[in-house]
């Protein structure tokens, strides 16, 4: 079986970096993951299940849906139809997610699928060591590609149902399978001319609450959710949009959910930025470092003074010309003249390179702690107060 490309160029890629880089750490020791036993988990919609030992892969515990990381196949045991959440769950991976009705006493999956599912995985991994490590982000994302889906994995065509008091209705959907069963993404409900009568209601009530979309060509009863087909808008337009819905109202968070996630942000944020300021600093991206102040609300630093770097300069520079001139006179005037010349050449030159590159990054140093050390108006801090005044 043929080693994926994309897993060869990333383990090129770890092995060449310098000894302890972090974006290399990471990437290896996604590399040993991602090259292991098979990390399976098993559940039904209600719990975890354990993965029988006949399947000789490494047993991950994991509950629906399954947002667990560390999990290259997660098999769900549902006898019954799928509802347009859990297919929507199926879709969005990044793991492979199978559905059978019981486990069955060898793999679900074969070894092609695996290696499909791990360079999916591991092209998300190699983003995310991208979002991390910005110094390191392009050659990164070189190799995860452009392509957002891996060899050997495709969407299937959205599934929906269509319902209408009239039995001779016909509609078009290019691009989607119309079905007469259970297992759909959304049901399209097409109402008569007249609109919606009260008979209609406990039908789309009941259709809402099976597919989790509904899609009508009327405006649907109060209190029923749904989305309202516009007069003159294609139908396959309105049904599209409403794919990208959630198929079931999320559940509504706690304010300690919310607080939590206003830490994270503010911490993936103070990281990406000591990243970038580090990078930053390293090549003295003055430019750069002026702008990243400006959107801190800061006033950029001025530029560093150079004078006394002049100074010593040109004193290093009569310095050594006198000594190199009165050492090489004996030969010569002209030939004490000329060494004189090119040893304060020499010296005062190397004295003033050093000299401003030492300043600028002093100044880079200074500016970088500066950024880091001004308020934030992020989002986090935004939902932070926001949470602080509904719970009051």
């Amino acid at each position: 079986m043929r080693t994926p490309d994309i897993f060869i160029r990333a383990a090129d890629w770890a092995h060449s970096r310098d000894f302890g880089c972090a974006a290399g750490i990471g990437l290896r020791r996604v590399l040993l993951e991602l090259t292991g036993p098979p990390r399976v988990g098993a559940c039904t919609l209600d719990g975890p299940v354990p993965v029988p030992t006949s399947w000789q892969v490494k047993g991950v515990a994991v509950t629906w849906p399954a947002t667990t990381p560390g999990v290259d196949v997660l098999v769900l045991v549902h006898p019954g139809p799928l509802t347009s959440a859990i297919r929507s769950r199926v879709a969005a991976g990044p793991q492979a997610v199978i559905t059978v009705p019981a486990l069955p006493e060898s793999l679900p999956f074969s070894p092609e699928q695996l290696l499909a599912v791990r360079a999916r995985l591991l092209r998300g991994e190699l983003r995310a060591l991208a979002a991390r490590h910005p110094h390191a982000a392009e050659e990164l994302l070189a190799i995860a590609g452009s392509a957002g889906r891996s060899a050997g994995y495709s969407a299937a065509a959205p599934r929906i149902a269509v319902i209408s008091p009239d039995p001779a209705v016909r509609v078009e959907l290019p691009g989607m399978e119309i079905v007469a069963d259970a297992e759909v993404d959304a049901v399209l409900a097409v109402a008569p001319p007249a609109g919606w009568a009260p008979a209609d209601h406990p039908t789309l009530r009941d259709a809402a609450r099976r597919a989790g979309r509904l899609v009508s060509t009327a405006p649907l009863p109060a209190g029923l959710p749904g989305t309202v087909a516009r007069p003159g808008r294609p139908l396959v337009d309105a049904v599209r949009h409403a794919l990208t819905l959630p198929a079931a109202p999320p559940p509504a968070p706690r304010p300690g959910t919310w607080l939590r996630a206003a830490d994270q942000m503010e911490r993936r944020r103070r990281l990406l930025l000591d990243a970038h300021l580090t990078d930053l600093v390293a090549r003295r991206a003055a430019a750069e470092l002026a702008d990243l102040a400006r959107a801190h609300g800061l006033e950029p630093a001025p530029s560093p003074d150079l004078r006394e770097v002049g100074g010593q300069a040109l004193l290093i520079a009569l310095v050594a010309g006198a000594a190199a001139g009165r050492a090489a006179w004996p030969a010569g005037p002209a030939a004490g003249v000329l060494a004189g010349v090119l040893a304060a050449l020499a010296a005062g030159g190397v004295r003033w390179r050093r000299g401003r590159r030492e300043a600028h990054a002093v100044r880079a140093a200074g500016e970088a702690a500066r950024i880091r050390r001004a308020p934030a108006h992020t989002p986090a801090l935004w939902l932070r107060r926001t949470l602080a005044e509904e719970m009051q």
